[in-house]
């Protein structure tokens, strides 16, 4: 009776490892196809399912991942793949070049966000809040920057007060923008 119960369970997993392959192919041919939501829900059942994955999958899901736009995930599972497998794996060669693919789309959807990033505070007004001048951000208020020396402090006029210690709103917004240029040279 046990050897019939382990024989019906080693069957079911067999089965079971079956469904996993057949979709994964499944999902391959797919995205091959262009079809790459329809192959992103393959190798995600996998991947949600199976408990031990195929390093393949990594590859697989890699690539689709970069047609999906999703570049720093395809970055992820395609060093996830060459880690895996090295040099000598069945995908090795366009595991990299979509690496490099999905590295360099990456790079510049950084740069633009950190360029719109950039653009958003500088062309930002702080409005003052009714008030005619700003405490000065470099002084903190004081007039005076205080340097740490060898053996003493050295207190110098700030250059963007000149020693008042607050800003013009217009000035506190130029500063702000990093255009307004020190009063003191």
């Amino acid at each position: 009776m046990v050897c019939l119960l382990s024989t019906i369970s080693l069957a079911a997993q067999e089965i079971r490892e079956a469904e996993f392959l057949g979709r994964m192919d499944l999902g391959e041919e797919l995205m091959l196809k262009g079809k790459y939501e329809e192959a992103n829900t393959e190798f995600l059942f996998v991947i949600n399912n199976k408990k031990v994955l195929p390093g393949s999958i990594a590859y697989l899901f890699g690539r689709n991942s970069f047609h999906l736009g999703e570049y720093k995930q395809s970055i992820n599972w395609l060093n996830k793949y060459i880690q895996i497998k090295g040099t000598k794996g069945q995908y090795y060669e366009p595991a990299v070049k979509y690496l490099q693919l999905a590295e360099t789309e990456y790079r510049e959807i950084q740069t633009r966000k950190y360029e719109e990033i950039e653009d958003n505070l500088a062309n930002q007004e702080y409005d003052c809040d009714g008030l005619d001048n700003m405490i000065c951000p470099v002084c903190h208020g004081s007039g005076v920057i205080i340097k740490r020396g060898y053996f003493d402090n050295v207190y110098k006029t700030c250059p963007y007060s000149a020693g008042e210690g607050y800003l013009s709103c217009k000035e506190y917004n130029l500063f702000m923008q990093g255009l307004l240029e020190p009063k003191i040279k």
